[in-house]
């Protein structure tokens, strides 16, 4: 009986850190006809595209930002420094472009709890932390289980 006890009081915890990701490096991004990937040291891919027409010089030229949005809904999940990890955007060589690398292609519950390089920002319509100026891979975030929808 007392072996069941742990599994479920994991299971009544709300979130618990996954895995810690970042932002691919530059060098290790793959393109292929407007495809970006990237793998990561754990389980994983990340994958972007180039919106609109795709131009002639579509090599990575440098890191943009990471972008981290806050709950709005005042719920009691809106914990400080977690919401849900949107994107890593890149510049392109070619002038204006940008390209957006999603992990797994989608967005994940988050926590950027103990990663300096997030600045937090209140706009019009949301609260976010973004992560720039910084090389990709010093921007860092805990993926939180279960992701909720």
């Amino acid at each position: 009986m007392m072996k069941y006890k742990l599994p479920f009081a994991l299971l009544l915890m709300p979130f618990s850190a996954f895995a810690t990701q970042h932002c691919p490096a530059i060098d290790t991004i793959k393109h292929n006809n407007g495809v970006y990937t990237a793998t990561t040291a754990g389980v994983g891919e990340w994958i972007g595209t180039v919106q609109g027409e795709i131009p002639r010089d579509s090599a990575i030229k440098s890191f943009h930002e990471a972008l981290l949005i806050l709950n709005s809904d005042g719920g009691e999940d809106n914990i400080i420094d977690q919401g849900r990890f949107q994107k890593c955007t890149y510049n392109l060589q070619a002038e204006g472009k940008l390209m957006d690398m999603y992990f797994d292609n989608q967005t994940w519950r988050a926590s950027i709890s103990g990663k300096p390089h997030w600045r937090y920002q209140q706009t019009t319509f949301l609260e976010i932390y973004s992560c720039s100026g910084v090389a990709p891979e010093l921007c860092a975030f805990d993926i939180m289980l279960p992701a909720v929808p």
